[in-house]
């Protein structure tokens, strides 16, 4: 390990603590430098297990990071405000692989490799006190802010209709918390994926079976303090979580 970054990070994990300022000199100079945190993070922690993509942008590429796979969770799991300061959740559409994807893998193929998909919760908890006041490729090199993810029931990929067109409802302590009647589509989904295959490959961390892919806030996210998050997504399903000071 030799970014200071990386070694400031991993410190306040440690200790479950958030940096409350970042030296100038420690923001990465570019994308490559912030990904490179965040390949050494996951080096020091564990298992990558996931990752997070967002949607294809007009221009340019998406950003992405690899997740660890301690931090994925089953529906109506319950967990800590403690180990997730700054709680803040997204709405997305996760999918599960069912097997294997080349760094060469058509659109096709990665089409083919969807096991599942599945209603989920990001939950946004950042090693910076305030994550959105630090440059952005800070943010980055900190997981993308990744606290935890929380995975509904899966759905055939084949049965499911348009992602575009997809309703999702956010509910916190059984008050609404956001909704939305439409999203990224499902061709803007699959270039997306398609573009993680060869990116995560040139990282040396491929896509492989069982791994799991979040593809972007569809809603959030919504800073929460309280202690119940449901979403709602009809014809995908619901998620919740359940939270407790400690």
């Amino acid at each position: 390990m030799s970014n200071k970054l990386t070694k400031l990070l991993l410190a306040h994990r440690k200790a479950g603590t958030t940096v409350d300022a970042l030296p100038a000199e420690l923001v990465p100079a570019d994308l490559k430098s912030a990904y490179a945190i965040q390949d050494e993070t996951i080096v020091a922690l564990g298992k990558v297990g996931a990752w997070k993509v967002a949607p294809f942008p007009e221009t340019g590429e998406p950003a992405c990071s690899p997740l660890l796979a301690s931090a994925i969770h089953p529906d109506g799991v319950r967990l800590r405000h403690s180990d997730l300061p700054g709680l803040a959740i997204e709405v997305e559409v996760a999918v599960k692989l069912s097997r294997d994807l080349r760094g060469t893998a058509s659109e096709d193929e990665v089409r083919a490799a969807i096991g599942s998909v599945h209603p989920a919760l990001e939950l946004l908890s950042s090693r910076f006190a305030d994550r959105r006041s630090v440059p952005q490729l800070a943010a980055f090199a900190d997981l993308q802010s990744n606290g935890a993810i929380v995975l509904g029931a899966p759905v055939s990929f084949a049965t499911l209709p348009e992602f575009g067109n997809q309703a999702m409802t956010l509910s916190l302590d059984g008050r609404h918390g956001a909704s939305t009647e439409s999203g990224p589509t499902t061709s803007n989904m699959l270039s997306a994926l398609t573009w993680l295959v060869r990116h995560s490959a040139a990282r040396n961390t491929p896509l492989t079976a069982g791994m799991v892919v979040i593809t972007g806030a569809r809603l959030g996210p919504v800073v929460f303090q309280g202690t119940h998050a449901e979403a709602q997504a009809p014809g995908l399903g619901s998620v919740k979580a359940s939270f407790t000071e400690r």
